[in-house]
C-alpha cells in the first residue's frame, strides 16, 4: 500500500514539474475555428494556457477561407503569439458569395447602407461581402455601426448605446497587419496611415482618433520589445482597406 501511494506521489510530482507555457492565437479575419494537435479548442482570438512546452500543430479553418496548418513552438513560462492572415478560398466565384448580418438587441427598424432591411426567419440579413453601414432604431435611440461582412460568413452585431459599448481587449502586432512604413512613433504618440485610414493614438491611452473621429478601443497602444501592439479590432479595420 505504501509503495503504491509513493508511486502516485512521484507521478503527481513529475506531472507538476512538466514545463508549460501559453499560446495566443489571432487570425484575420477573426472567428476561425482553432485545433491544437487535432483537438478543437475554440475560435480566434483566444489564449490557451498550460500547454506543454515544445512543438504543437495549430489547425485553422473558416468558411470561405483556405484551411491552414501551422507548427508553433511553445516556450515554458511564456506566452507565444501565433498571428495569421487567412487567404480567401480560391474556388471560382467565391468573391461573389454574400454574407449575413445578425442583429442582437431590441430593434424597431434596421437599415443597411440606407435601405430598409428585413431579417429572414433565422434573424439574419443577407448582404454582399464588404463593409456596410448598419443603422438601427431602438427603444433607446438611433445606433449606427460600420460592419465588415466576409464571404459566406455571418457577422453578429450586438447593439448597445455608444456609452455602453465594450470593445474586446485583444491586441496583436501591428506589423502583422500593416506595413512597417505605415507606422510612425514619436515619443508616446502613434500614427498609422494605411488603407485610406489615419489612426492617431498615445501609449497608455485607450482613446484613438480614427479618420478624425474619437473612439475608445478598450486597449492602449503597447510596446513589447521593439514591436508595437494595437487592438485587434482596430487592426482589422486598417487592413480591410475600406472606409
Amino acid at each position: 500500500m505504501l509503495r503504491r501511494l509513493a508511486a502516485v506521489v512521484v507521478c503527481v510530482l513529475l506531472l507538476a514539474a512538466v514545463p508549460t507555457g501559453s499560446l495566443y492565437v489571432t487570425t484575420l479575419p477573426t472567428g476561425a475555428d482553432v485545433w491544437i494537435d487535432g483537438t478543437y479548442v475554440g475560435r480566434s482570438p483566444l489564449v490557451l494556457g498550460a500547454l506543454v512546452a515544445g512543438r504543437h500543430t495549430v489547425g485553422l479553418t473558416k468558411t470561405g477561407w483556405d484551411p491552414l496548418q501551422l507548427d508553433v513552438s511553445v516556450v515554458a513560462g511564456q506566452t507565444t503569439l501565433s498571428s495569421t492572415r487567412l487567404e480567401r478560398a480560391r474556388t471560382g466565384g467565391l468573391q461573389a458569395l454574400p454574407g449575413w448580418i445578425a442583429i442582437h438587441g431590441t430593434v424597431r427598424t434596421a437599415y443597411v447602407d440606407g435601405l430598409a432591411a428585413v431579417p429572414a426567419k433565422d434573424g439574419t440579413i443577407t448582404v454582399a461581402a464588404g463593409t456596410h453601414e448598419l443603422t438601427a432604431r431602438t427603444p433607446r435611440g438611433r445606433i449606427t455601426r460600420s460592419v465588415m461582412v466576409w464571404p459566406g460568413t455571418r457577422t453578429d452585431v450586438v447593439l448597445q448605446p455608444d456609452a455602453e459599448v465594450t470593445r474586446p481587449s485583444v491586441v496583436a502586432p501591428a506589423e502583422d497587419y500593416v506595413p512597417r512604413g505605415a507606422i510612425k512613433l514619436a515619443g508616446d504618440k502613434v500614427v498609422v496611415r494605411y488603407g485610406g485610414h489615419e489612426v492617431v493614438g498615445h501609449i497608455g491611452s485607450t482613446s484613438y482618433r480614427v479618420d478624425g473621429k474619437l473612439m475608445d478601443y478598450g486597449e492602449a497602444p503597447t510596446m513589447i520589445g521593439s514591436r508595437l501592439y494595437l487592438p485587434l479590432d482596430l487592426l482589422t479595420t486598417l487592413s480591410s482597406g475600406t472606409r
